[in-house]
């Protein structure tokens, strides 16, 4: 059936309208940045890129509604994206690439420094478990210059625990033919203060890379936007970092 003129120019000048609004945003964010929306603005405008011709409001009002926050969007299971409604395939897809992009980001802005501090060590590793919801074991090998030689996931567990393969590190470890490396791991749910079990832990992967004549020289534990050095308690933070 055929659409009356009427009904033709009602279209239009939604169509009109949409895409006016849409413009009127873009223009806030590149006048202001950010900081002058609200949340759901702020995510309607995110959403316009994987939404390209709907409305994103209510999309925006329902992911807010659903999850609380931005953080707890980002944060969410791509299965629990799918059940908001609006929220497709590609618009899941494109939310769980963002933490990974932003992780890109952070590690791109230190990409080629020499970890020569214990502030360089907890910095790396705060953007290296940048969001990660998962509790996940790394080692990374340094050079004679204290520069990253690679970073080897050695395991990943639940959200609050992580087994030590140890079979792994004997593995990799005579790879790298480094003499120096820094254990990492995360507390997704937790603070970054030390447990027995990471205490256990540390002296287990001394030992191990001690007989290989490789030097642990570092644990740090990353806990949502703070790191923590295990052998010198030096504690940084994310938001104090992007501040400078």
């Amino acid at each position: 059936m055929a659409k009356s003129p009427d009904s033709k120019s009602k279209v239009s000048a939604d169509e009109n309208s949409h895409k006016g609004h849409r413009d009127r945003l873009r223009n806030q964010f590149l006048a202001n940045g950010l900081d002058s929306f609200y949340d759901h603005q702020a995510l309607e405008l995110l959403l316009f890129y994987a939404i390209p011709r709907a409305d994103t409001n209510p999309v925006a009002h329902a992911l807010i509604n659903r999850f609380g926050s931005i953080s707890n969007i980002l944060n969410a299971s791509y299965d629990d994206l799918l059940t908001v409604d609006g929220v497709g395939e590609s618009v899941a897809c494109f939310l769980k690439i963002l933490p990974e992009f932003f992780r890109k980001y952070l590690l791109s802005r230190i990409d080629g420094e020499k970890l020569e501090t214990t502030e360089d060590l907890c910095r790396y590793f705060l953007y290296k478990l940048y969001a990660v919801q998962v509790e996940q074991l790394w080692l990374t090998f340094l050079d004679d210059k204290l520069g990253i030689v690679s970073s080897v996931k050695i395991s990943e567990g639940n959200g609050s625990s992580v087994a030590l393969d140890v079979c792994k590190i004997v593995t990799e470890a005579p790879k790298k033919k480094c003499t120096r490396c820094v254990l990492a791991h995360n507390h997704p749910f937790g603070d970054a203060k030390p447990s027995e079990d990471d205490e256990r832990l540390t002296e287990c992967v001394r030992t191990c890379l001690g007989n290989m004549g490789i030097a642990l020289i570092d644990h740090i534990i990353v806990s949502g936007t703070e790191a923590c050095s295990m052998f010198y308690n030096d504690v940084v933070k994310l938001e104090d970092d992007l501040g400078e």
